[in-house]
């Protein structure tokens, strides 16, 4: 066989794996690029006796646990199943967003995969309910109690109970619970 005839193949086989390769390559960063932009990595509620409030920045919600305020609260003029009014907590920049660009609301509606690292909180009647996994928030959003759970009394950043989320057969959270306690600067108790 002479040299010709075999440099042909293997010029056409390299080319292949080369422009293969840099496709890979180039559509890694923007398949990156656009799961971050879709905001799903954590989701926040707080339920008052007439209020839901739906938080996709965990900065704003924290701050609206303290001053109960939020840069922009917009009510979408509709009640969720328990009769409570919706309202979004919303950054200045997010406020001219449609709700269909507005992560929290498409959680909500379930309209949005989460990450595969998940974080959730939903407040009410003064416990903490906390979440690794978006589909125990909205198990717990919709039946208003957790199927399976782990409960601390007396463990979060005033005193409140903080039940977490579980799926059945799973042990104490270890990792969520330091997590939860990294979040708000708790120092577990030795």
């Amino acid at each position: 066989m002479s040299a010709k005839k075999l440099l042909k193949p293997v010029s056409i086989a390299l080319l292949a794996a080369c422009v293969s390769a840099c496709s890979n390559y180039s559509t890694a960063p923007s398949a990156a690029k656009a799961e971050a932009s879709l905001n799903n990595e954590d989701w926040y509620v707080v339920r008052t006796e007439e209020k839901l409030f739906l938080f996709d920045d965990y900065q704003i919600y924290r701050d609206f646990l303290v001053s109960g305020n939020a840069p922009y609260l917009k009510d979408l003029g509709e009640k969720d199943k328990y009769g409570q009014a919706i309202v979004l907590g919303l950054s200045a920049e997010e406020q001219g967003k449609t709700l269909d660009g507005i992560a929290a609301y498409r959680f909500l509606r379930q309209s949005q995969p989460p990450a595969g690292k998940f974080y959730g909180e939903i407040r009410q009647d003064g416990i903490i309910f906390v979440a690794q996994r978006y589909g125990d928030m909205v198990d717990m959003n919709n039946i208003g109690e957790p199927i399976f759970r782990h409960t601390e009394v007396a463990s979060g950043p005033n005193g409140e109970r903080v039940v977490y989320l579980l799926q059945k057969e799973e042990k104490k959270p270890v990792t969520l619970i330091k997590q939860f306690q990294s979040n708000y600067g708790i120092t577990p108790a030795s």
